[in-house]
Formats: C-alpha cells, sequence, structure tokens
C-alpha cells in the first residue's frame, strides 16, 4: 500500500509492457504502448473507513469499475469499465491492492483480479478482471509495476510534445524566412518565405475547400509543406478517406471521420536528409513500409505502425513527391508508394505500398495533406 497513498498519480504497466489507459470514450478500458499520454495516469483515492481498499480515478474524473458484464459471451472474464462518481454501486470501484514480489495484484470487490489479457483480437490489448488464472502462460496476466507519476499536471494528450527529436520548437533549424509564423486554431496562416497558405484543422473544425488544398502547394516542393507542420491529416485523393492509425497500435486503415486523434499524424524531419520524413501516430507508432504481404500471391505489402524503427531504417521513412497540388509518399523502402485500396473486401479500406501499373489504381497512391498545426519558428536568430 505504500505506493498508494491518497493522490498519487500512477501508471499501471502490464507484463506485455503496456499501460491500463481509460479510453477517449470515457467508458472503455484498454492496454496500450504509449505511457506517455495523460490517459495512462490514474490518481489515487482512500476508500474512507477502510484502510485496505482505493479508487483509482481517470484523467476523466471516472473511476476504474470492475463491473457484472461478461467481457465475451459465454467466456470467463468480465469488463472493466470507467464509471463516473456518486453511483449507487460504489463498491465496484474498490480495489485492494496485493503485493507479489516487485509487483502488485489488484483484487476487485468479488475476489476477481484486474488483468491485462494478450493473444489475439479480440483478447489482445482488453483489460478484465478475472479468478487467479489456472495455466502457467496466463499467471503473469495479472501483475502490475506501479510508476509514480511526478508531475501529472505536465503531461500532454501523448500527442503533441512540442518537439521533433528531442529538440524544443524553439530551437529547431528555421527553414527558408526566419520570420515566424503565427496561426489560431481554425484561423488561416502564412509563411512569408513561400508565400504558402496551410488551412489548418485543430479537431477537426475546418477541412479545406478543393480550391484551398490545391493552394497549399501550388509554389512549393511537397517536402515543403512537411518541414513546416507539426502534425497533418492525409486523405485518399481517390476514396475521400483519411489514413487512419487502427487502435490495436499496430494496422493502418482508411476511415471518414477526419476529426478523430487516429486521423493525425505527427510530422518528423528525418536527420541529415532533405527529402525524408517520418509519420508518428497518436500511439505512438510510425507509419512503416513493412516487407509483409497484406495477402498471399497478392501484389503490395503492408503498411503499419511500428515501434521498432531503428535510426537510419528506410522502412519508416518517406519521401514526399509533388504530383499537381497533392502528393504521393514514396517509401525508402523499396521505393513503392503508399496506396489506399479500394474495390471490395478484404481490399476495401486496406493501405500497402506497391507501384500500380494500371491507369484505374493511378489515383490510389495521391494524397491531399491537411496542416493541422503549424511548427512555430524562432523570431530571428538566437
Amino acid at each position: 500500500m505504500e505506493l498508494f497513498t491518497k493522490g498519487t498519480a500512477i501508471r499501471l504497466r502490464s507484463c506485455h509492457e503496456k499501460y491500463l489507459l481509460a479510453a477517449d470514450d470515457e467508458k472503455s478500458i484498454r492496454q496500450s504502448s504509449d505511457g506517455t499520454s495523460r490517459q495512462s495516469i490514474w490518481t489515487v483515492e482512500m476508500v474512507p473507513r477502510k484502510p485496505n481498499l482505493i479508487r483509482l480515478k481517470s484523467c476523466y474524473g471516472k473511476y476504474l469499475t470492475a463491473s457484472e458484464s461478461s467481457y465475451l459471451m459465454g467466456i470467463t472474464g468480465e469488463r472493466v469499465i470507467q464509471t463516473p462518481p456518486f453511483r449507487q454501486a460504489e463498491h465496484e470501484s474498490n480495489w485492494e491492492p496485493i503485493r507479489d514480489d516487485l509487483q502488485v495484484k489488484l483484487m476487485s470487490w468479488n475476489g476477481k483480479y484486474l488483468r491485462g489479457n494478450g493473444g489475439a483480437p479480440p483478447w489482445k490489448n482488453s483489460v478484465t478482471h478475472d479468478h487467479e488464472p489456472h495455466t502457467s502462460a496466463t499467471k503473469r496476466w495479472i501483475l502490475w509495476s506501479v510508476e509514480v507519476v511526478k508531475n501529472p499536471d505536465k503531461v500532454s494528450d501523448g500527442f503533441s510534445d512540442g518537439s521533433i527529436h528531442g529538440l524544443p520548437v524553439n530551437k529547431l533549424p528555421t527553414f527558408g524566412s526566419s520570420e515566424s509564423i503565427e496561426s489560431d486554431h481554425g484561423s488561416l496562416a502564412t509563411v512569408s518565405a513561400s508565400k504558402l497558405m496551410f488551412t489548418t484543422a485543430m479537431s477537426g473544425s475546418m477541412t479545406p475547400k478543393p480550391a484551398e488544398r490545391k493552394k497549399t502547394v501550388e509554389n512549393v516542393s511537397a517536402i515543403e509543406i512537411f518541414r513546416d507542420a507539426k502534425s497533418v491529416r492525409l486523405r485518399s485523393s481517390a476514396h475521400e478517406k483519411y489514413l487512419i492509425a487502427d487502435v490495436d497500435e499496430e494496422s493502418v486503415t482508411m476511415g471518414r471521420n477526419g476529426s478523430s486523434k487516429e486521423a493525425r499524424w505527427r510530422v518528423e524531419l528525418v536527420p541529415g536528409s532533405e527529402k525524408a520524413v517520418r509519420l508518428k501516430s497518436c500511439h505512438g507508432g510510425y507509419l512503416t513500409a513493412s516487407n509483409e504481404r497484406l495477402m498471399l500471391g497478392a501484389m503490395g505489402h503492408k503498411v503499419v505502425q511500428s515501434r521498432r524503427i531503428q535510426v537510419g531504417e528506410p522502412a519508416g521513412e518517406w519521401e514526399p513527391v509533388r504530383e499537381g497540388s497533392e502528393v504521393k509518399l514514396k517509401s525508402r523502402n523499396g521505393g513503392n508508394y503508399m496506396r489506399a485500396n479500394g474495390g471490395v473486401p478484404p481490399w476495401r479500406n486496406t493501405v500497402t505500398h506497391d507501384s500500380p501499373d494500371r491507369s484505374a489504381t493511378q489515383s490510389w497512391v495521391v494524397w491531399e495533406v491537411d496542416v493541422i498545426e503549424i511548427m512555430e519558428r524562432s523570431n530571428g536568430t538566437d
């Protein structure tokens, strides 16, 4: 209990090296490899008159709760959810920490344990409460490492940390003019050096019209758009759908909800390169041109999210190439282009890297770039 004192902010890490996360629907709970976001922080509250019990409050002000609802019909394990305070069944939000060597088990009100599940979907990354596992393969799934967060108020949403490669924004090298950029949410901002007009779309509040998109790249090279962008959305020119980082934190798909955080990609410049960028998802994985085929015997390899990108590894690097008023993203892993697939399932909404040879699919590798946040530049030289 010494780690669980009133007001302490903590993170809980499972044996899968993933953190207990309060999903942004403010109801569900899952595991995530991203331990940098505020959604992974839980505030400890003591239960009145029960010194051995605690409650854990999410960043949304809701409690970690062991419900009586089955996770999957006919299968052991109940859902763990977020619930608001002052409910009738408050006892369901009580947890008893039990030391197990250097880790803890969290026992729920009905004698079951908080469990971070592994395996294949739909189990993967799910969180349930269940009886102590009988098989050696799953015994560790109820063990949690506790990390104390010293300054929880300084933790961001895990997406925009105001830096590229660890450098503060105001210390980043300035490309082109040294004039500063002024931008407000939902407004137009002018980059004086290139007369480039960016349309910001913070929180999906403003989507540029086609004429505005054309203005975005008419006077500059494709790489300049990304150099001055802090985060972007990519929309398939052929299918009018956005590039989405799936919540499984591994796959990439297409979707129409451009206002979601999964549609936002943070831009990182590749050190030593004047042509390449990396794109990082809200889950902390890099957009990666893998060597794995989408389907056996079919053209095209998967585009995925990957945390295992090493310095200088070409799979996580993309070269923007102008295509009229839009761009193509050329992988440095084989020279193929990122492609949004249409047609019927299982092709529909998949993302691969390939070089189309048919005129009907040439537009599938063309993307519109919506700049969501503009990188601030310093005034003059320091």
